[in-house]
């Protein structure tokens, strides 16, 4: 599952979540609330997005967990 992690940093934000190594309910869930790339999720606002109809904690704790493991989880919370 950690081959993405060889990707560029960068590049991993443009990355297709369908193409991730995480959780199909973490592809599920992005899908649902209307994101293809972790890019997307870092321009949004967080706030807004935990409102969402499909959002959950789970996916929250995921996502922050992808950034975590690469050192990025500064994108999120800046």
């Amino acid at each position: 599952m950690d081959e993405n992690l060889q990707i560029p940093d960068m590049e991993f934000l443009t990355v297709s979540i369908s193409q991730l190594p995480v959780t199909e309910v973490f592809k599920l869930r992005s899908k649902l609330m209307g994101f293809s790339t972790l890019e997307e999720v870092v321009i949004s606002d967080l706030l807004e997005v935990s409102e969402r109809e499909d959002y959950s904690e789970r996916w929250y704790f995921e996502l922050v967990n992808i950034f975590e493991r690469r050192g990025l989880s500064h994108l999120l919370f800046s």
